[in-house]
This record gives structure tokens, C-alpha cells and sequence, in this order.
């Protein structure tokens, strides 16, 4: 079995790095890059990570070794803009917060068309 070579966030951008020079790997576009990874892991190199951010380092270190290539530019131009749908998802997860908080508050015996709350346990004895 190979050895495996931890990959940290910390070491991500360096890692590659250092595997295209040692290789003498030539990276021309995000494709180049995705087989470049492929065969880090094929090489025991695991990225302890989160796949959005090995695909960040990707795309950074592509767009730094072709900076001329507009397919370069705008895939990290795109990584960079400012979603909205952060937000969208945030007032959903405020919304259940506020139906959790009001069904914690419903008074205790009440009905509320759910299981009827008998009180505590410990009471019955």
C-alpha cells in the first residue's frame, strides 16, 4: 500500500504547487488541473478538506499559471461574487427557529391539534 501524504488547508495552494514542479506538469486550463488532482490522489496525496475549497486552490492556481485564458478568469470572477441565496437559506432557518420557539411555548395540556402534553412524567407517581 502507498504512503499517504496529508494534504491541510494550510499546505493546499504549496502542495499542488510543488507536485506541478516536481512533475514538470503543464497546466493549460481547469481540466489539466482536475487530472493534475487525480493523479495526487492516485499517489497517495489526500486533501483533508472540503471539496468547495480544493476546487477554490484548483481554480486560483489555474487561473495564476493562465492568467490569460478568460475561462480561467471568469470561473474564479464567479467564485468571487457575492450570493444571494445565503441569505434565502438563512431566513428559512430562521423561520423553523421560530416554529420550534412556538411550539415550546404552547401552554402545558393545551391541545393544539398534536399529542396532548400530560406534564411531567416524574408527576405520575
Amino acid at each position: 500500500m502507498k504512503d499517504l501524504k496529508i494534504v491541510p488547508v494550510d499546505e493546499l495552494h504549496c502542495s499542488i504547487r510543488t507536485f506541478i514542479v516536481d512533475t514538470k506538469t503543464i497546466i493549460g486550463d481547469y481540466e489539466d488541473m482536475k487530472s493534475l488532482i487525480l493523479t495526487m490522489i492516485k499517489a497517495g496525496y489526500m486533501f483533508n478538506m472540503d471539496r468547495d475549497r480544493l476546487r477554490d486552490a484548483m481554480e486560483d492556481l489555474t487561473f495564476l499559471l493562465c492568467p490569460d485564458d478568460d475561462a480561467n478568469k471568469d470561473r474564479v470572477e464567479r467564485g468571487l461574487e457575492y450570493d444571494d441565496d445565503d441569505d434565502d437559506d438563512d431566513s428559512e432557518t430562521d423561520e423553523l427557529d421560530d416554529d420550534v420557539e412556538t411550539q415550546h411555548r404552547t401552554p402545558r395540556g393545551k391541545n393544539d391539534g398534536g399529542v396532548e402534553d400530560i406534564g411531567n412524567v416524574s408527576e405520575l407517581n
